[in-house]
């Protein structure tokens, strides 16, 4: 993986698809492309002196409070694409990135809003320290904080077990976040749907983080313009939600009204 340092177009990893990460279609996964655009936020904190020692040390971290994901066109395996990343607003104990995915001809594939909470050992929201608000200076934009809103299950939806497995975990020993988005096309295919279809865009929320070993109630149905999910506790508590709806042609981030810019490490 090739990274460049910040510029116009923010912090630039490049990623190859690999075969584990396509579907039967031989193309990326939505989750791939997820973890791709992770990946280079830590990657551009650690390039700006805040590696994962420095989290550990410290017991801080950042986690994927929202993320609003827009995918426009299939990715083949072994295509290589550039993620880029930039840091838009702070504010307080919450931040946000805007992602770029382009292949390497320059097509545009992808685009990601990931809005950030930052947490102390306990998983509890904690301010932003003063030297890391100082290493992203001059963050003219101002975003609002949303929440997805999808209401409770229709009462003949049939919810199902998924028991949390180890190897989904993250560094914080939680479920990663792109595994929920994975636990969202698995039903899908269920439901015979296509998740490899695009453009389509994906909008998620992360509510609780899940260790292993704990067991989620996935709960999907079909909306009006698309599909919406609910993972709770065996005792009701939602962790996550999300939604698929078609993506119109040259649609982006921030065109619908209601849609805001998100959270970042």
């Amino acid at each position: 993986m090739n990274a460049s340092p910040d510029g116009l177009m923010g912090y630039v990893q490049r990623f190859p698809v690999r075969f584990d990460e396509c579907a039967r279609d031989g193309a990326a996964r939505a989750s791939a492309l997820f973890r791709y655009v992770v990946e280079t936020a830590f990657a551009h904190s650690t390039a700006k002196g805040f590696p994962l020692a420095w989290y550990d040390t410290r017991g801080l971290h950042w986690v994927v409070r929202r993320a609003r994901i827009d995918l426009h066109s299939t990715v083949p395996y072994g295509a290589l694409l550039d993620v880029a990343t930039r840091v838009v607003a702070f504010r307080r104990i919450w931040a946000q990135r805007r992602n770029t995915i382009q292949d390497i001809t320059g097509r545009f594939v992808g685009e990601v809003a990931l809005d950030w909470i930052f947490t102390d050992r306990d998983g509890n929201p904690t301010r932003i320290v003063p030297e890391m608000a100082a290493a992203f200076p001059d963050l003219a934009e101002r975003v609002e904080i949303d929440r997805l809103d999808l209401g409770e299950p229709p009462a003949n939806v049939h919810s199902e077990e998924f028991l949390v497995p180890g190897h989904q975990t993250d560094p914080r020993g939680h479920m990663n976040s792109a595994a929920y988005l994975d636990l969202f096309e698995d039903a899908l295919v269920g439901l015979d749907v296509d998740p490899q279809a695009r453009p389509a865009r994906y909008d998620l929320e992360f509510l609780r983080a899940v260790v292993p070993g704990e067991v989620l109630l996935r709960s999907v149905w079909a909306e009006l313009n698309g599909w919406a999910m609910i993972g709770s506790t065996s005792a009701g508590v939602a962790v996550v939600k999300g939604r698929r709806t078609a993506l119109n042609a040259g649609e982006r981030i921030g065109t619908r009204q209601g849609d805001r810019a998100g959270e970042g490490v």
